[in-house]
């Protein structure tokens, strides 16, 4: 499993994506993700939006707590699916998705295609 950098300063219109240190196959979500927040956290990896999903895969992320998340866009839409297909045969986690990070997912229809589960408590 690769370590990838937990990215620090400031959270672009108040969201912020980052690997849970303690946990490193945990992807954390926080706030309102866009797609400033996703290209700035694309850039931190060290790579653009479309290889990101597949960077976060080959380091070992499995799931992604969307439980901090208060809105998420197109582009946090398609972090989750471009993560999905390295996870196959297992299918990407997504926890504690509530409110309108929940909508979005089910709307689109991810939520079958996804594993969503509610946050831990």
């Amino acid at each position: 499993m690769t370590t990838l950098p937990t990215p620090a300063g400031a959270q672009p219109h108040g969201g912020r994506l980052h690997v849970d240190p303690d946990r490193p196959t945990v992807l954390r979500a926080e706030g309102e993700i866009d797609i400033d927040v996703v290209h700035t956290f694309a850039e931190q990896l060290g790579v653009d939006e479309i290889a990101a999903g597949r960077t976060l895969a080959a380091a070992g992320v499995e799931e992604v707590d969307l439980s901090g998340a208060t809105f998420i866009d197109s582009s946090a839409i398609a972090l989750l699916v471009s993560i999905a297909p390295h996870r196959r045969p297992e299918r990407l986690r997504v926890r504690g998705a509530t409110g309108a990070p929940l909508m979005t997912l089910q709307v689109t229809g991810l939520d079958a295609v996804l594993d969503l589960v509610p946050a831990e408590g």
